[in-house]
């Protein structure tokens, strides 16, 4: 499989869909004197990517929860050899338990700790992250910024401009999530729910980029796309969250 810039929507498909547990990856970050906790977390995304953080304020790709804040922050870069270098963030929480954001996912950290030499959590990578509550009032809000034709712009091009009046289904959820959270980012679990709905309804079509491609297809009417948004929120509530 190729890395995060590629085939990502597969990867995600398959770990969103699949219960299959795994033995936790162990992740050791030491730091060298005035310079970044730099480590690794073993074989990861069929590669061993290295991480690069530094302690951060807090996260900037938007709430998580609004019940509790995260008591540490650390944003950086993932790489590994041949592949392109990607952003994370990572947030922890009073209990030892945290999220790290990735390009592929977001996944969950227990047993997080932190001196200022090492940070060390155990990462869940057998799975991507459930929404949560603010996920499903995001995709609640998607649907009530795509609530007419008027409002839909059948021409998606992944780019959400400021200002805009038509969305698509990307720059809807963009915007909502924007909106309910305070941040974005492309692979929040309420945008990968929703990717995996499309993906199954968009068996055997060839799309490049799911949420654009299925926007697109002349065949997609708005009826769809307002089933789309109630069919995620379903499964969240199905799930009780």
């Amino acid at each position: 499989m190729r890395f995060w810039p590629f085939a990502i929507l597969a990867l995600s498909v398959a770990v969103l869909a699949s219960p299959a547990a795994s033995a936790p990856n162990a992740c050791v970050f030491a730091r060298t004197p005035g310079g970044p906790w730099t480590g690794t977390c073993g074989a990861l995304f069929d590669h061993r990517p290295t991480f690069s953080i530094a302690a951060e304020p807090a996260v900037t790709s938007g709430r998580w929860r609004l019940d509790r804040a995260p008591v540490s922050a650390w944003a950086g870069q993932m790489a590994a050899p041949g592949s392109r270098t990607t952003r994370i963030e990572i947030e922890a929480y009073a209990d030892g338990t945290g999220i790290l954001r990735t390009m592929a996912g977001w996944y969950a950290l227990s047993n997080v700790s932190a001196t200022a030499s090492i940070v060390r959590f155990e990462l869940d990578a057998s799975r991507e992250l459930a929404p949560g509550d603010l996920d499903r009032r995001i995709i609640a809000r998607a649907a009530a910024i795509l609530s007419g034709e008027a409002a839909w712009n059948r021409a998606d091009n992944r780019l959400c401009a400021d200002g805009a009046t038509t969305w698509s289904v990307y720059c809807a959820l963009r915007l909502a999530t924007l909106q309910v959270t305070g941040g974005f980012h492309h692979r929040r679990p309420a945008l990968e729910l929703v990717r995996q709905i499309v993906a199954e309804r968009a068996k055997g079509r060839d799309y490049d980029h799911g949420l654009m491609d299925y926007n697109n297809d002349p065949s997609t009417r708005l009826a769809d796309v307002r089933s789309l948004f109630a069919e995620a929120e379903r499964r969240i509530a199905a799930d009780g969250r």
